[in-house]
């Protein structure tokens, strides 16, 4: 029996609300091929929600080409302000946004953030208490603070359940510890799967509903968007491809293992060989951009090395779940096409032909901030249980 005209229209409307909440801004166009309404139908529904306040739309300004400029569509937002906490392994950013993700201050401090988790997370709380500070905004008017974390967070406890991956922060509920510091609602998410959502949002994948992006930096993970979502796993632990063994017997992981993908292509590892080859090299790796050094062809080379390194693990993770496009990030993304050739050479050599001849692979298409792009995504998207 077909479904009432009132109930097809209110499933439609609920579907068209919550593309935009997943991702947005977006035209009518976009929300048309994301829910698989017909443009008349997303149309009508879309000067409803207009009428009644709970769409705003604004006129594109990347329009480039022929013919009228597309509007795009956002929520309504209410007053107030998000802030996004990216923690990497050497750093601490921070941002704050109003609801619209239109950013008041950001901040940046270099910190060993792997060390100890009580002082990264203190040292977290004073960046965003420097930043309210120097903009003047009340920290009651903060509705919401995501935060990204470089380890396995487990969905049921809260708790980082790695003692290898991130060991000074084992056992620790960030979560809990930032809400003591910060007050109101706390989010927090794996960085990787944070910048997966960023660049699905906001970047290199806003037209495809499943990509893998991969955060190749000082540890190597992934963050994953199936069917248009961000997957976690069943405990929190998907994307950790870093510790994927693929060298018998090599050099010693942190996790404890030898010949893990993380240990022989990390920006670390990376910048060591750059070194040995005798190349101008800023003294910490963290400062390593490559795209000032792969038109040299021995830094190509190595760069290439490590493209088809994680290429190989890509392979298997793309033979599993046929993604549209992998998204590289992370400071090894500077190494711009060498790198990406290095990742599509051992595509074409290891996955199936019918997924190698079509997954897309793409640069970051919001660089190093795309942690902090998407801890404001998710704090503006979703609230807590």
């Amino acid at each position: 029996m077909a479904n009432p005209p009132n109930q097809r229209i209110e499933r439609s409307r609920r579907a068209i609300l919550d593309a935009l909440k997943q991702s947005f801004p977006a035209t009518r166009q976009e929300l048309s091929r994301r829910t698989g309404l017909a443009p008349s139908t997303v149309a009508g529904i879309v000067r409803g929600l207009l009428a009644e306040g709970l769409v705003h739309e604004h006129a594109a300004s990347d329009h480039a080409g022929r013919g009228r400029p597309s509007s795009r569509l956002s929520p309504r937002r209410p007053p107030g302000h998000l802030v996004g906490i990216d923690f990497g392994h050497t750093h601490i950013s921070a941002v704050l946004a109003s609801t619209a993700q239109e950013v008041v201050a950001e901040g940046r401090v270099p910190l060993d953030v792997d060390a100890s988790a009580g002082n990264a997370l203190d040292q977290a709380a004073a960046l965003v208490a420097d930043l309210l500070d120097r903009t003047g905004v009340p920290a009651g008017s903060v509705l919401r603070t995501a935060a990204g974390i470089p380890g396995p967070i487990n969905q049921e406890t809260g708790r980082i359940q790695s003692a290898t991956i991130l060991a000074g922060w084992a056992g620790v509920r960030p979560r809990e510890e930032l809400t003591d510091r910060l007050g109101g609602e706390v989010l927090i998410a794996n960085d990787a799967e944070l910048a997966a959502l960023a660049e699905h949002t906001h970047g290199a994948g806003r037209d495809v509903s499943d990509l893998v992006y991969v955060k190749a930096s000082h540890g190597i993970g992934a963050g994953l968007i199936l069917a248009g979502r961000r997957y976690t796993g069943a405990y929190g632990a998907s994307g950790e491809i870093g510790h994927t063994l693929i060298q018998e017997g090599g050099a010693q992981c942190r996790c404890g293992q030898r010949g893990c993908l993380e240990s022989v292509v990390s920006i670390d590892e990376v910048w060591r060989q750059l070194t040995a080859a005798g190349l101008p090299l800023p003294e910490r790796p963290g400062d390593l951009s490559l795209d000032a050094l792969v038109d040299n062809p021995v830094a190509a080379r190595i760069v290439a090395d490590a493209g088809r390194s994680i290429g190989r693990v890509l392979s298997d993770l793309c033979n599993a779940l046929d993604p549209a496009m992998l998204v590289i990030g992370g400071e090894l993304a500077t190494g711009g096409d060498p790198l990406l050739e290095g990742i599509r050479e051992s595509l074409r050599r290891f996955a199936q032909p019918a997924i190698s001849d079509r997954v897309r692979v793409r640069s970051s298409a919001l660089g190093p901030r795309a942690g902090l792009v998407g801890a404001l995504t998710l704090a503006a998207t979703e609230s807590t249980p």
